[in-house]
């Protein structure tokens, strides 16, 4: 019986592999893209709502609520008065270090179970319990329940996103990983900026006595987006018997084989595992805290640097230009790189990537005007892009299939640690500011530059070494398994 199932199960992959190379080229891309199909994007699809409420909620209701609460009354820390960015600053790291814990801990509970669909169940109790949350949040007038429930807000979001973070590995095969990263991180740019730009619309015209509304419109938009992504991404992939119930200590079952509804490969030969924590991830994790210290010191000060050293009066104005121009920048380069760490290797685009990101950062050292910063920040987007997907495919090779959300879960470690070396950041800028104008902020961007050549070199070798692992463990050198994605 199991060699004539193993058989008819063979003769169906042909078939579909055969179906799949009839259609042409065109037909076989926009059936991963397109909204509607079993794709990537059903993969992705739950990150473009997710997205939205951290930034949108994050830049543009945040800094509103915490004015208002110190408006109530001082806010003290170890004997030191807070005002406005160390208040919004001490909510973003506690925020960032419940995430991480959380994340850890619903991606190895997610990691125990065998059953089909068993990342779903938390991404939809953490998607609508995040929408609950963030109802809430609006309803904060004090600065200890705005922490708290943007703490749950965090516990909520990240108890799903944990998980979450295990589908590509779940359903796509090794060799499409970069594609499917970067459709995954083109909607969490597509819904960071849409939303964003949505909430800024309406904050524009709000006023905590006679234009509240303002904000519960934007509330209002973010959590229906959140809800409708969620649960778009959730029926797409729920298996045929339904969703299972997270449990711990379930004794793990076979999983059901490949229904012709889920992304495969037709070789799938087992990889050799991997320790979690082996050199070369602990090397991705240091090198990823790196450029996430790049990307964030850049974007934390953008609008002092607009200010005191471009000269911007209204500096505002000028953010939301470099905003749209990295943000569309990044947006346009991330699948393609994705593509192109599936055909050409990952560590050569890391070094093209470094680069640009180098290139970029040392250019507005030179800077006296807001055209110039433009035009760099196309680089600096190209830069953000080819990182964003690079980083998140290498993480989905480095780790193993048992213990995926668990072990991808340590990336948020990561991010951690490069936010906050971003922001504490900010004390040496001023203390070198004082001893000569805008010194700070061209060290700044030197170590920026720094940092994005020293990432980029890490990775490549990570990239490098694990590709020379796996051809020892094999006897083999690694090649492309070939792909065959299911019709619809």
């Amino acid at each position: 019986m199991g060699n004539r199932s193993d058989n008819k199960r063979s003769q169906t992959r042909k078939r579909l592999g055969q179906r799949r190379a009839r259609r042409s080229p065109i037909a076989r891309v926009s059936a991963d893209y397109r909204i509607g199909h079993r794709s990537f994007t059903n993969l992705s699809f739950y990150a473009f709502g997710l997205s939205g409420v951290w930034i949108g909620i994050g830049s543009g209701i945040l800094p509103f609520k915490v004015l208002e609460v110190l408006e109530l009354g001082r806010v003290e820390l170890l004997g030191y008065t807070l005002d406005k960015n160390g208040a919004l600053g001490l909510i973003s790291l506690v925020g960032l270090s419940i995430a991480a814990v959380i994340q850890l801990l619903a991606g190895s509970l997610s990691d125990r179970d065998a059953r089909p669909g068993r990342r779903l169940p938390y991404l939809l109790i953490g998607g609508l319990g995040l929408a609950v949350v963030t109802v809430l949040f609006g309803f904060a007038t004090s600065f200890v329940s705005l922490l708290v429930v943007f703490l749950a807000m965090q516990l909520f979001g990240n108890f799903g996103q944990g998980p979450a973070n295990a589908l590509i590995i779940d359903h796509v095969p090794e060799r499409r990983r970069g594609e499917a990263a970067g459709v995954l991180n083109l909607w969490r740019l597509l819904g960071a900026g849409i939303l964003t730009v949505i909430v800024f619309q309406f904050m524009g015209n709000y006023d905590p006595v006679d234009g509240r509304q303002w904000m519960w419109y934007s509330i209002i938009v973010v959590v229906v987006t959140l809800i409708g992504s969620t649960i778009w991404t959730v029926t797409s992939l729920r298996p045929r018997h339904g969703l299972s119930i997270p449990s711990i200590g379930h004794t793990a079952r076979p999983m059901e084989p490949p229904s012709p509804d889920t992304i495969r490969t037709k070789s799938d030969a087992p990889r050799p595992k991997k320790s979690p924590l082996n050199r070369n991830y602990v090397a991705f994790l240091v090198a990823l805290a790196f450029s996430i210290a790049a990307m964030s010191s850049l974007q934390i000060y953008a609008l002092f640097f607009l200010q005191d050293v471009v000269g911007l009066e209204n500096p505002a104005n000028g953010a939301d230009l470099i905003v749209i121009v990295i943000a569309v920048s990044a947006g346009l380069a991330v699948v393609p790189a994705g593509r192109l760490a599936d055909r050409l290797g990952r560590d050569r685009l890391f070094f093209f990537a470094g680069g640009s990101g180098a290139v970029g950062a040392t250019l507005l050292i030179f800077v006296s005007s807001i055209g110039p910063v433009l035009f760099i920040g196309v680089i600096i987007g190209v830069a953000i892009g080819l990182f964003i997907t690079l980083t998140w495919t290498v993480a989905n090779d480095l780790v193993t299939h048992a213990d995926a959300a668990r072990d991808l879960g340590y990336t948020s470690i990561a991010t951690l640690i490069g936010a906050a070396i971003a922001r504490f950041a900010g004390v040496g800028i001023d203390i070198i500011n004082d001893l000569s104008e805008n010194l700070g902020y061209k060290a700044m961007l030197v170590s920026v530059a720094l940092a994005f050549v020293l990432s980029a070199v890490l990775l490549a070798k990570v990239v490098r070494d694990t590709l020379r692992i796996d051809e020892l463990s094999t006897g083999v050198p690694q090649e492309p398994h070939e792909v065959v994605i299911a019709p619809d």
